[in-house]
């Protein structure tokens, strides 16, 4: 017997839940419908639902109600402080419990309902306990805040990642699962999948890693609430929403199928809405199906998700027949293609309003208006016609300038790395040839040179493949490209740096470092080049000069000198008070943040990939390219720094890379 208590104050739920295991009861706690919804999708259902009647956002009324139409055999008790004595017709012949809730009596009273009572399993037991332990603490660069989901393998929290001033969902591993090895491979194999995942309408993941024994990814976060909580609230869906519903779970599901990527089963709680009703999905790729579903079945399962919410009334009778003819399998309907293609043909078609019809009271005064305009017009005329040329002029010129492309300067120079010993890490001397490596990183104006290669040239772009790299994966960074969303077309970065010079409330141009690429995107870029990436060891040496300095430019800290986070700032007004720069700078604006060899930006800006793979302590000892050199969002620009925190498929904001030779490049065109 599974019991779900549901309660809006804080801690309540969960105290009374942990009360009914320690009765030898399995137990979970929710503090909203949307936690509680996902809860039973995630158990497979509920046996006994307590609840309190009334909370912030629904009542147990609705709650039941809800439950009820998807489990017709749910036993409800209700607990509140209040007089319900004028609800006698809505609270039937459900028990109620007053509060302070007596666990032992309402444990009694569930044993009596006659539903079998089954043993608790360590791990079961813990949960109302466990599930939201972590809301409050800080792990690495992340402040979790609270719990807001569940998945298969644990708790997902709402966090800030501190570091990007950014809100992510914070996905972990159960404490439980995270003691079995094959538990932890799958976990971080599965985050890997859904880091390669490049669609609009789906979540993007950040990063995986571990931090105190927490195995986690994080990935984006939106103001939205998921279709099982909007349900379990009343809330009903109009035509155009419900179609941008089908159209969307259609398209990303489409998309993860072209691209060869499992997904786990779509479901009401990875459905996302916004305020303005757009649709995002929860990335739901994983490494491995649990079972390949027919497509006919899952369009199927998505019917029976939209129709319990679909608004009655005629203007949604066209999605009704829809779903009808889908879930019974229609010849038309039987692909996710197909589905997207109906719904969209099934969209209103919206007309331009009349936005400027006037009453008689604003037609008099504008006529008013326009009479002592005729009066005045004979005097003013020069000078109006005057002022409209200068007006005109300048208007001209601003718009000429917001939408001039900024200049793609070269920075195509190589430094010669000389050979011999060097210092390396803490002290140990190693050897290396001699070699070239960009003196600046590689810029968004150079990344798009390759991008623009790689369209025109697709069969020759393949032999540029590592050969690990999953077969058909993009090489456009995230963010990079403008995204054509539902209902409205966003600018991606580069279109923003070109066009605007900024992005994410920072300045930002096509001489910055490019960003948001994972490793094999930077491997063939750099064979694109005819060159490769630098060996960490390489790095390090460039970076600080034979004799080991700690920074680029010596072995005192001056935070002026490196676009570093020394001065990041959560707020979008702030930053930028130290080094001149809130994010990213062009590659050659800091000349003080040079290496003894000429090498520049190594201390910060970006941080960047390296050729060199290593066991990762915080990813269970899987194998990871290293990360070297500090960045804008991080204080710390020691030059010994490395990082094993992402996979090969993984990118972030503030990492980028550049390019060595092992022979002279051609001389530089002027």
């Amino acid at each position: 017997m599974k019991i779900l208590v549901v309660d809006d104050e804080a801690g309540l739920a969960r105290e009374v839940a942990a009360g009914l295991a320690s009765e030898g009861m399995i137990s979970f706690a929710a503090e909203s419908a949307e936690e509680a919804v996902q809860i039973s999708e995630r158990e497979g259902g509920i046996d006994v639902l307590v609840a309190d009647v009334i909370m912030d956002g629904t009542d147990g009324f609705t709650l039941r109600d809800t439950f009820l139409s998807a489990l017709p055999g749910l036993r409800t008790i209700f607990i509140t402080e209040y007089d319900l004595s004028d609800y006698a017709d809505r609270i039937g012949d459900t028990p109620v419990v007053g509060k302070p809730v007596d666990v032992a009596a309402l444990a009694a009273m569930i044993r009596a309902a006659n539903v079998p009572t089954q043993p608790t399993p360590r791990a079961v037991r813990a949960t109302p306990r466990a599930a939201g332990e972590l809301a409050g603490r800080k792990l690495g660069a992340y402040h979790l805040e609270g719990l807001i989901d569940q998945s298969d393998y644990g708790p997902i929290y709402r966090a800030e990642q501190t570091t990007m001033a950014r809100k992510v969902r914070f996905c972990t591993l159960s404490a439980a699962k995270a003691t079995d090895p094959d538990q932890v491979k799958r976990f971080i194999a599965d985050a890997s999948v859904k880091a390669n995942v490049r669609h609009a309408a789906v979540l993007a993941v950040y990063e995986a890693g571990e931090q105190d024994g927490t195995y986690f990814y994080a990935c984006e976060d939106t103001d939205s609430t998921s279709l099982a909580a909007l349900a379990a609230k009343g809330v009903t869906l109009d035509r155009a929403t419900s179609l941008r519903v089908l159209q969307t779970v259609a398209e990303v599901v489409s998309h993860l199928g072209r691209e060869k990527m499992p997904h786990e089963p779509i479901r009401a709680s990875h459905i996302l809405l916004d305020a303005r009703q757009q649709v995002r999905i929860v990335n739901i790729a994983a490494y491995e199906a649990a079972e390949e579903i027919p497509a006919v079945e899952e369009i199927r399962a998505v019917t029976e998700i939209v129709a319990p919410v679909l608004a009655p009334g005629p203007d949604t009778e066209p999605v009704r027949q829809l779903l009808a003819r889908a879930s019974a399998g229609d010849s038309a309907l039987r692909s996710w293609a197909g589905l997207a293609q109906e719904a969209k043909n099934l969209v209103p078609k919206v007309a331009l309003a009349d936005a400027y019809k006037l009453d008689a009271r604003e037609r008099a005064a504008i006529k008013a208006v326009e009479e002592g305009r005729k009066r005045q017009k004979r005097n003013v005329l020069l000078s109006t016609l005057g002022s409209l040329v200068l007006l005109a002029v300048a208007l001209g010129v601003v718009a000429w300038l917001l939408v001039k492309p900024v200049a793609v300067r070269a920075f195509d120079t190589m430094v010669e790395i000389p050979g011999g010993e060097f210092v390396y890490q803490d002290g140990e001397k190693l050897a290396l040839p001699a070699f070239w490596i960009d003196q600046h990183e590689v810029t968004i104006g150079q990344y798009a040179q390759f991008l623009e290669w790689v369209e025109a040239n697709p069969t020759e772009a393949e032999k540029l493949a590592h050969p690990e790299m999953p077969r058909g994966k993009s090489h456009v960074p995230v963010d990079w490209a403008d995204k054509d969303l539902p209902g409205e077309s966003m600018p991606g970065y580069y279109t923003r740096a070109r066009r605007w010079g900024k992005f994410k409330e920072a300045a930002l141009d096509v001489n910055s470092p490019v960003f948001g690429l994972d490793w094999f995107d930077a491997y063939a870029y750099a064979k694109w080049r005819g060159r490769r990436l630098p060996t960490e060891q390489e790095w390090e040496k460039a970076a600080r000069g034979s004799e080991g300095n700690v920074y680029p430019w010596g072995n005192e800290p001056a935070p002026a000198r490196v676009n570093s986070g020394a001065d990041a700032s959560r707020d979008p007004a702030q930053g930028g008070q130290i080094d001149g720069f809130k994010r990213w700078s062009p590659v050659d604006a800091l000349a003080e943040d040079r290496s003894p060899f000429g090498v520049m930006g190594m201390g910060g800006n970006v941080s960047e990939w390296t050729a060199t793979w290593a066991e990762s302590p915080d990813l269970g000892g899987v194998k990871v390219p290293v990360i070297r050199g500090g960045n804008w969002g991080n204080p710390d620009v020691d030059t010994r720094r490395r990082l094993l925190r992402l996979d090969a498929l993984q990118s972030d904001v503030s990492l980028g890379f550049r390019t060595v030779a092992d022979q002279p490049p051609p001389p530089v065109q002027p």
